[in-house]
């Protein structure tokens, strides 16, 4: 249906009837900061994490194959819901064409379901590695059918909305418009949205917790029985211990930043599907909107910097790739023990064409 040559503006109808504030310019300037920040230091962090992976052998685990997965996905949302998203929040209007409105939102369910159950293949993977070391521990081959089954799973989950979705123009607005059309059975898109979050947080959290809560308790319960016994025990098999704890608290510390991050937004969707958000949330829709995906969006600036303080090879690696930026810029160099100790590492394994990899109890 074509509009009127006398179509209205629909920010002004905004403002006049909403007195929608994501038209005022002082929250414009401020959430379009706070966006262009979360996809500088986002896409920066994540390359940075892929390409360390890729460079130094040293990395190259199977618990990193995830890592790597985890980051490609985040470049994916920081360069498109970064830029795509807060554009369209402000211009109310839809201006990427037919295309993007059918992917885009396909594009981000696959990336959020996929987070959620690469995090649970994590978990998995530290459970089995250190509650059930007899089993078999999950190989590369493995991980990668894991990730090809993720990205299924998660295509499934969210081709839906691929379906649903429709690029409109209105009789009296002027302008396109992307959304999500079930037509006259509402009840369908709640129970959609309902099942999504189940599959999505819902089993994905309680895995994870389980995991995570049982790797605990098995290691701290080896450090207690083990602390009279100091003198029996090796240093080296108190630094693995030790190790194994880091690299605990660094994955739940992931998990549960992703979670909080992402709450307000899965919220705010699901209390709209049902419509049943609160009054003043209501009134402002588009302000509190945009604000909670842009609280989601910092799960793609979190994770970067985490591995950079957690995990001491993740460390030296960042320090090795600025370095190496440094000089190519003219810059000095840093003297990074650790980072000397990786490119040792990287350049022996290359010369001897074998992969030296993290141990895989790390």
């Amino acid at each position: 249906m074509s509009p009127s040559n006398h179509c209205i503006d629909i920010r002004a109808f905004l403002w006049q009837t909403k007195h929608d504030l994501t038209l005022h310019p002082v929250p414009i300037a401020i959430l379009a900061t706070i966006y262009t920040f979360i996809v500088v230091i986002g896409c920066t962090g994540n390359l940075l994490v892929v390409i360390s992976v890729y460079q130094f052998k040293a990395l190259q685990s199977v618990r990193n194959m995830f890592i790597v997965s985890l980051s490609v996905s985040d470049l994916c949302v920081a360069i498109v819901s970064g830029s795509v998203t807060p554009i369209t929040a402000f211009a109310k209007v839809w201006l990427f064409g037919s295309n993007l409105c059918f992917l885009l939102p396909l594009l981000q369910g696959i990336t959020l379901s996929f987070s959620t159950l690469t995090l649970t293949a994590i978990a998995i993977d530290r459970y089995i590695l250190i509650c059930h070391p007899t089993k078999e521990p999950i190989r590369r081959e493995r991980a990668f059918k894991m990730i090809l089954l993720i990205i299924s799973v998660s295509t499934l989950l969210s081709f839906p909305l691929f379906l649903k979705q429709e690029l409109v123009e209105y009789r009296n607005f002027c302008g396109q418009y992307c959304t999500e059309n079930w037509g006259a059975d509402t009840y369908l898109r709640s129970l959609y949205g309902t099942s999504v979050l189940a599959i999505q947080f819902g089993i994905p959290l309680i895995t994870i917790t389980f995991c995570y809560a049982s790797i605990s308790i098995k290691l701290r319960r080896g450090v207690f029985v083990r602390g009279s016994q100091k003198e029996l025990m090796s240093e080296a098999r108190r630094q693995l211990t030790q190790r194994r704890l880091r690299t605990n608290r660094m994955l739940i510390i992931m998990t549960v930043t992703f979670a909080l991050s992402w709450l307000p937004a899965v919220g705010f969707n699901v209390l709209r599907d049902y419509s049943a958000l609160p009054g003043i949330i209501a009134d402002q829709d588009y302000l509190f909107g945009i604000i909670f995906h842009c609280i989601s969006m910092t799960s793609t600036v979190v994770n970067p910097f985490l591995y950079g303080y957690c995990n001491e090879h993740f460390r030296a690696a960042f320090v090795a790739l600025l370095d190496s930026t440094k000089a190519a810029c003219g810059m000095k160099r840093s003297n990074n023990p650790a980072c000397s100790q990786l490119l040792s590492n990287h350049f022996e394994s290359t010369t001897r064409r074998s992969v030296t990899t993290v141990p895989s109890s790390i």
